[in-house]
């Protein structure tokens, strides 16, 4: 009893110094702002252990999205969804920044080494038929040396292997619930069969050259890479998608004869839970990652063939469950301080 006391007491103490800590980091960032007297320039709307979340940095990535927002007549409506936008953009980030944390950790458990960046790179050149030169004339024009983006490829592997680690053996699908659910989809026939997908677009219309939209396509090539790696997709979309329809890319569920095309069969054809290849519509270069699917009844629910789709699809469902409470896991035993 004595010592379950002890640990509590020591848990709220070092809690309690990670409080100051980030107290102290978020003064010294501040005080280095300057100011005129009574203008507020900047707060903090998030503190994750020793780091912070400014509210300049969190309304710079929503910034798409409150474009959006800002034209609705209504001011109560207006107010109520740039809020709901910040929020769901600030939870957004500080999953990013927890998953990030738990990485530093256990970075040495998770043992990636150079083979592994290297077949990774090899895979996003065969993939979308690129060759060493223009995947590195894209990372060029970007800003970026060829290693840095093995580092951050590196750091994108990491992430897939902590989840692996830390959340798919949590995974448990129930034969009988498989069997279930295909029983219901035989009962329910083909009707409204359906994929639940978030996708990355980057448009082609500002392109004026063949040489431009080639540059996109190699950009939106290594976004796949990074993706199929490990990297959160939410993310992503947040930061380099241009479709500002939603800030984590997600398009909700959709049946066939309401995409375009390509994009159709590129969502129908992914595997629950992938990522797919680059695919190029009217409106530019898409990554699209299918994270649900209404699988279509079978004829029969009792081999493994035919029962395979419905548990993958159970599967996902536990794993996207799963994720979250992770993440809430994380939340819950770090210190997290949100002020928006």
């Amino acid at each position: 009893m004595l010592q379950q006391h002890l640990r509590c007491h020591r848990r709220k103490i070092l809690k309690n110094l990670c409080a100051l800590k980030a107290a102290a980091v978020a003064a010294l960032v501040l005080v280095a702002i300057p100011a005129s007297a009574g203008e507020v320039v900047d707060r903090i709307v998030a503190v994750i252990e020793n780091e912070i979340i400014t509210l300049r940095e969190l309304e710079q990535r929503a910034q798409p999205f409150l474009e959006k927002v800002a034209a609705i007549a209504d001011e109560t409506e207006r107010e109520r969804q740039r809020n709901e936008v910040m929020l769901k953009v600030l939870d957004i980030q500080i999953g990013e920044k927890m998953v990030d944390l738990e990485l530093k950790k256990n970075a040495e458990m998770l043992g990636v080494g150079e083979p592994d960046i290297n077949r990774a790179i090899e895979e996003v050149l065969r993939m979308n038929s690129l060759n060493r030169e223009q995947l590195q004339a894209a990372l060029y024009n970007q800003g970026m040396t060829w290693t840095e983006y093995r580092a951050k490829l590196k750091s994108q592997i990491e992430r897939a292997r902590l989840i692996q680690y830390k959340v798919q053996g949590r995974i448990q699908v129930k034969p009988d619930d498989v069997k279930g659910l295909c029983k219901e989809r035989q009962t329910d026939g083909n009707r409204n069969v359906k994929v639940c997908a978030s996708h990355i677009l980057l448009k082609t219309e500002g392109a004026q050259t063949e040489k431009e939209v080639e540059a996109l396509r190699v950009e939106a090539a290594k976004l796949q890479a990074e993706l199929s790696a490990g990297a959160d997709f939410a993310a992503y979309a947040l930061k380099r998608s241009d479709d500002k329809g939603s800030p984590d890319g997600n398009l909700g569920c959709f049946e066939r004869g309401m995409m375009v095309k390509e994009f159709e069969e590129a969502a129908f054809g992914t595997p629950i839970g992938s990522v797919s290849q680059v695919v190029r519509t009217q409106f530019g270069f898409h990554v699209i990652k299918v994270s649900d699917r209404k699988t279509q009844a079978a004829s029969g629910c009792e081999t493994k063939e035919e029962l395979g789709p419905f548990h993958n699809e159970l599967y996902q469902q536990k794993m996207e469950e799963q994720m979250k409470l992770w993440v809430l896991e994380l939340r819950k035993k770090s210190f997290v301080d949100v002020r928006l």
